[in-house]
């Protein structure tokens, strides 16, 4: 390590940039809500969240994020990064998406893949099966952006 007398001596002399403008806060809410939020996002109070999450993105109202669990979506999002969601945009093979497979009291976390009228779920980590969409599942939404603290 070297030791710095100021600022400029790293950075230069040039001005700093600003970061991303926060264009809105969603709440963090748990995977059992997010399986549900359509019915229940009305009815929801500030008390009820987690915390208030900045997001850089344009986002509809109803949009909210989740604190992703496990490691199925590695080495893209890792456990621990805060996903944000949009239940107003429209999923398209490809999408990262939260959806809630209708015999599940959670949703999960997965890529959607659309493949000949079938429809899919993957996960990033290949340690990990693809799951087809068989019966009823509602898409949560659409991740719009992946937040990570490296601490």
């Amino acid at each position: 390590m070297r030791e710095v007398d100021s600022p400029s001596a790293i950075y230069g002399s040039g001005q700093l940039q600003p970061g991303p403008t926060v264009v809105a806060q969603v709440p963090l809410v748990n995977w059992v809500a997010a399986g549900h939020w359509q019915e229940t996002v009305e009815s929801v109070s500030p008390a009820d969240c987690e915390a208030w999450i900045d997001t850089t993105k344009r986002v509809g109202r109803t949009a909210f994020a989740l604190r992703v669990k496990g490691d199925s979506m590695e080495p893209k999002v890792p456990d621990g990064a805060v996903i944000v969601v949009d239940p107003e945009r429209q999923p398209a093979n490809g999408s990262l998406v939260v959806v809630r497979l209708d015999d599940d009291a959670e949703a999960t976390f997965k890529k959607l893949l659309i493949e000949g009228g079938r429809r899919y779920l993957a996960p990033i980590n290949p340690r990990y099966p693809v799951i087809e969409i068989k019966g009823p599942a509602t898409v949560c939404g659409v991740v719009r952006q992946v937040l990570i603290d490296l601490d």
